[in-house]
């Protein structure tokens, strides 16, 4: 049953994502530099500390912080509203990352293309506008988990939040 559910939970947040959009520029506050992809996320998800770093350092910054972290080759481990991390300098399907890497928050899944969607600022680096981009997995170094309970905002769902700003989904884990 809870299989089924996270099933139907993900189809409608990959769904929602797929109509599009961007979310809302990150503000200040958040304890990284405005503008920069690490300030967007973390203005997003309420549940990032705000002393992880550059991007390059939140999976290992994750994990002492007790986060569950996931290698970027298990695709089927991955959620939508897991934080996509992108190393230093990688090269990617959407050119190459910056020297201090990149962060994103997962909006959907495509297992059978192998590629995973993000709400992100910041990337082509010096744009301050959040965008959905979609990266093949093979282009992501790994992903940091919510903790229990916490749930996709509404902002990260794009322009689907402005005709509907009620939407706030529950992440569910399941046991793959």
């Amino acid at each position: 049953m809870l299989r089924a559910i996270s099933t139907i939970t993900a189809a409608l947040v990959i769904g929602l994502s797929a109509l599009g959009g961007v979310a809302t520029a990150s503000g200040g506050g958040t304890g990284y530099p405005a503008g920069q992809c690490t300030a967007y996320v973390a203005s997003q998800l309420s549940w990032v500390p705000s002393d992880w770093g550059n991007a390059d350092l939140w999976l290992i910054d994750g994990r002492r912080s007790g986060f569950t972290t996931v290698s970027g080759a298990d695709v089927v481990a991955v959620h939508p509203g897991d934080v996509a991390v992108i190393a230093a300098d990688a090269q990617t399907r959407n050119g190459k990352a910056s020297g201090d890497g990149h962060v994103g928050i997962v909006t959907a899944v495509d297992r059978g293309a192998g590629t995973v969607t993000l709400s992100s600022e910041n990337w082509p680096e010096g744009d301050s506008q959040p965008r959905s981009l979609t990266f093949d997995t093979s282009d992501i170094e790994g992903y940091i988990e919510p903790p229990a309970g916490a749930s996709m905002p509404a902002s990260a769902l794009g322009d689907f939040a402005e005709r509907a700003p009620q939407v706030n989904l529950p992440l569910p884990r399941t046991a793959e």
